[in-house]
């Protein structure tokens, strides 16, 4: 069956100006049409509605239309400026188009690349005379200047950063409804947190004072007192909420079982937990000898960087723990003579499995059983000093404060 529209070609005749300018409107016609159809591809492609009508996007599309950029469309972000870009883009998409058709799509969604600049600053100038509200101090300018790229500080604006929370892991897109999209970009998680701003500082290695970025913020009185930093867990104890006014930045939100909640804060606030896992100028050489002395009025202190029993990796917890020496479990691994025996040590392993990292756990261990400064000069000379692992626990100059004379 020959179709009629090749009769048509057939019948017309090159050699005559007028057949050929029939060819040529018909040609005409057809790209003209073909152009309006990519065209209008495009443009409805282009919208925000479209990019919802797949499920999959669900998650991003309610975010976005409960954020300040709603009046923005998705490629104004996603597609870099320029025609070129866009026609780049789109045959790219061609390829998005087959992975979702056939099932075969990457979730949950992840950006593959990071939005540069340019995007950003079609609308935003960083010469803007602007800073956000209140008394902060952001001199757009002058990060843009050391390579601070905008997303570094404003990556959950359009999205409430619902991929990096892991909020898109478990592929139940059905439940994103609008409330939920509202929910998820409230300012906790559209603004950037102070911690941002502290890590990138430190990394980079500027002021992290607080009068740099805060025009009436300034170190309270008591934070200026003489040896503040020994003595700043007192105040925490006392009132955390004091602590937390300003370092609530910094909190993660761990739960940490067997410990006070001072503690709890310290091991879970990244502002507190970083220094005090550097070990402080205040213990010396000597300090495992005279930490007691400290320890005595004030053990809950240790136990904010220390535990009493050992330390699990979710505990947050230096890997010193007072068990080591306290609990004597690892005396009672090497000694089985009969004097260890009668010293109790097996009751002090059972102590130290048991758990407890509290002041009232900590007051129920014993290095020692009662009597034992009588009793150690035969343990010493039956199990002599390196079997017996004094010097675990002990400072090598601990003999000489009691041993003063020849024997």
């Amino acid at each position: 069956m020959k179709l009629p529209q090749w009769s048509l070609f057939k019948k017309l005749d090159l050699s005559k100006t007028e057949d050929r300018l029939k060819l040529f409107i018909l040609v005409a016609a057809v790209c003209t049409f073909m152009l309006i159809a990519v065209a209008g591809a495009i443009r409805v492609t282009m919208e925000p509605s479209f990019c919802g009508k797949c499920h999959v996007m669900r998650p991003e599309y309610v975010t976005w239309e409960a954020s300040s950029h709603v009046q923005v469309a998705c490629t104004d972000c996603h597609i870099k400026p320029g025609l070129g870009n866009l026609i780049i883009h789109k045959i790219a998409a061609l390829k998005e188009l087959a992975l979702y058709f056939t099932n075969t799509y990457d979730r949950p969604i992840k950006m593959s690349h990071k939005l540069p600049d340019e995007v950003c600053t079609q609308c935003h100038s960083t010469f803007r005379e602007y800073t956000p509200s209140g008394d902060l101090i952001i001199p757009h300018e002058r990060h843009a200047g050391k390579g601070v790229k905008c997303v570094e500080c404003h990556s959950g604006v359009a999205h409430g950063n619902i991929v990096r929370r892991g909020l898109t892991k478990d592929g139940n897109y059905a439940a994103w409804t609008t409330a939920v999209g509202k929910q998820q970009m409230a300012k906790d998680f559209t603004e950037p947190k102070m911690n941002v701003c502290m890590d990138c500082h430190s990394k980079r290695r500027v002021t992290n004072a607080c009068e740099a970025c805060h025009t009436s913020i300034t170190m309270p009185p008591d934070h200026k007192v003489k040896g503040f930093g020994v003595t700043h867990g007192k105040l925490a104890k006392k009132d955390i909420s004091y602590c937390n006014k300003c370092h609530s930045y910094a909190v993660a939100g761990n739960e940490i079982p067997g410990v006070s909640k001072v503690a709890e804060y310290a091991r879970g606030n990244s502002f507190c937990y970083n220094c005090h896992m550097k070990r402080p100028d205040g213990h010396t050489e000597d300090w495992r000898v005279i930490h007691k002395r400290s320890a005595k009025n004030n053990v809950d202190g240790c136990l904010v960087c220390h535990n009493n029993t050992p330390p699990r990796k979710e505990d947050l917890a230096t890997p010193t723990y007072c068990q080591q020496c306290h609990g004597a479990a690892a005396k009672a691994e090497t000694s089985n003579s009969g004097v260890v025996q009668k010293s109790g040590v097996p009751q002090a392993e059972k102590q130290a499995a048991k758990p407890g990292n509290t002041a009232d756990d900590f007051k129920k261990t014993k290095a020692h059983p009662p009597g034992w400064r009588k009793q150690h000069p035969q343990f010493i000379k039956t199990e002599g000093i390196a079997k017996g692992r004094c010097f675990s626990c002990h400072d090598t100059t601990n003999c000489s404060r009691c041993h003063t004379g020849t024997n």
